[in-house]
């Protein structure tokens, strides 16, 4: 029997667990678990994501770029060729070319195979902070602390125009997704300015922020824009003349950096308060908040949503790598069993990397009949069996195997010791194609070449002989109607000419008549 007097233990009380429902947000963002942080040598100013696969990203770090593969997350290449600090270091759209903006003011533009230096664009007077690529990858655009905006042409290293209307630094630049006429650009002074290339002088919308901007960026459909200054964001209209859609504020200090993810659905933000936000841009409402230990400078997201880049101000990068997709479901993969089908297709879908080595066992080419008789220099027979084949394609193999036979100097084999079946196939093929424009040239070296060789037999056999006329007939009419067509366009010229003539001795009997300002009388 128990103790009265003895102490009875505090009973804790159980509450229900509350059922936590995960949703699409949740669970898209916890699979980013494997985290990396690398040291650089100096605050990371920029990020940007190759648009080719593996998706190589580019860092900007004080007088260097660094390449770290999308596979690896290690430093592919190192880019030291500045003599005082890099700014936004950029792909172009094929991923060949990377171009960064210097302290001195001049953009340099790097071959990524050898990391040679390319081009030298020289014209700003100040640090050029922002860089950028048009959508077609023809013409580089940079901005600089000097308010101005400058479009150069790659090939000739020229400067194609000059953008100037802002008053103050130009710290980020939006080139149109689908035209290469429009460009967006945002300053320190408050502005957004939409550019016509096609009439620089003036933007052609003008937007105010009401703080210095940060960051701008052009949605994929290219009508609407963000524009992240100070501590709150903003999404304009463009086409309907740069009208406020929404303004939304979740950081507690300076917005420096947005960026969208890899489909466009959503909003990436980071600040100096330590917090990247995540917005979805159906109502931009605030989906995911992760904090880092440092103050943010840059972000950037790989266009497979594989990857989530930041940099921060304390030197400090760090990169969160999601998990493959077979190890999402979090429930162990069954063994493979002998004999099963699992087995039996094992490794089929695995697609290696550039960086993986593979080891193939070359596959036996199973060659077709005429290439067998090729292959043993049989070209009699190789010609037999192309002319007997039934498939689709027939005329062009014919043709490609005299070209092959020439290239072999063959043909004179291939055609001669044949009877009246074996000849018979091969004039009812010219007959055919001979006219074509196309195989006009190989096909009437092939019916000279059957004249030489049979001309002293065609007598013995009426088959042949008649196809032989059936040719001559499509030849005759071929070369009569190249006659009429030369005649005609000999007429055209003519006529054209002695237009030209008479529409310039009109324009210069108008020059010599003086210019006069009639007087209308008007009776009432």
């Amino acid at each position: 029997m128990a103790d009265p007097h003895s102490f009875k233990k505090l009973s804790l009380k159980r509450f229900p667990k509350v059922d936590k429902r995960e949703n699409r947000e949740d669970n898209f963002w916890k699979r980013f678990q494997y985290p990396l942080v690398a040291k650089e040598i100096s605050a990371v100013s920029h990020i940007h994501f190759s648009p080719v696969a593996p998706h190589d990203f580019a860092i900007t770090s004080g007088s260097r770029v660094q390449v770290y593969s999308g596979p690896s997350n290690q430093v592919k290449k190192t880019i030291s060729r500045f003599n005082e600090a890099a700014f936004s270091a950029c792909f172009r759209q094929d991923g060949k070319l990377l171009a960064a903006g210097t302290e001195e003011g001049v953009v340099k533009v790097f071959e990524m195979n050898s990391r040679a230096i390319l081009r030298h664009f020289k014209g700003h007077n100040k640090p050029t902070k922002s860089v950028c690529f048009s959508v077609d990858g023809h013409k580089l655009i940079s901005g600089s602390d000097d308010a101005t905006v400058r479009v150069w042409d790659l090939t000739t290293e020229q400067c194609l125009v000059t953008l100037r209307g802002h008053e103050d630094y130009v710290h980020s630049l939006a080139p149109h997704p689908s035209t290469t006429d429009l460009l967006l650009s945002s300053s320190y002074d408050h502005t957004l300015f939409l550019w016509d290339l096609r009439t620089p002088s003036t933007p052609v919308l003008e937007l105010d922020h009401g703080a210095p901007v940060e960051g701008v960026l052009l949605f994929p459909s290219g009508g609407t824009c963000v524009s992240a200054g100070d501590n709150y964001i903003k999404v304009w209209d463009i086409l309907s003349g740069g009208r406020l859609l929404a303004l939304f504020s979740n950081h507690q200090k300076t917005i420096t950096s947005i960026c969208f993810d890899g489909t466009g659905q959503r909003l990436l933000s980071g600040g100096l308060d330590k917090q990247l936000k995540v917005y979805s841009v159906e109502d931009y409402r605030v989906v995911q908040s992760i904090s880092y230990p440092a103050p943010i400078l840059s972000i950037g997201m790989s266009p497979s949503d594989s990857h989530l880049v930041v940099g921060m101000t304390t030197r400090l990068l760090s990169i969160k790598h999601a998990r493959p997709k077979s190890h999402q479901s979090g429930q162990p993969t069954p063994a493979l069993k002998g004999g099963t089908y699992r087995y039996f297709v094992r490794g089929r879908s695995y697609k290696p990397t550039p960086e993986e080595y593979v080891v193939a066992a070359p596959k036996r080419k199973k060659l077709q009949p005429y290439d067998k008789f090729l292959k043993k220099f049989q070209y009699k027979n190789a010609l037999d069996a192309v002319l007997k084949h039934r498939g689709q394609g027939k005329t062009v193999m014919v043709y490609s195997l005299l070209q092959e036979l020439v290239r072999r100097d063959g043909l004179t084999i291939a055609l001669s010791g044949r009877n009246e079946e074996e000849l018979y196939s091969i004039l009812k093929y010219l007959s055919r194609h001979m006219t074509k424009p196309r195989f006009i040239p190989l096909l009437l070296d092939v019916g000279n070449m059957l004249i030489d060789i049979y001309c002293g037999m065609l007598s013995h056999s009426k088959t042949v002989l008649a196809l032989f006329h059936v040719i001559k007939v499509k030849v005759d009419r071929e070369v009569e109607f190249q006659k009429q067509a030369f005649q005609l366009l000999g007429t055209l010229d003519t006529i054209l000419t002695a237009t030209m003539a008479t529409h310039r001795q009109q324009t210069a009997a108008a020059s010599l008549v003086p210019l006069t300002n009639p007087t209308i009388e008007v009776s009432c």
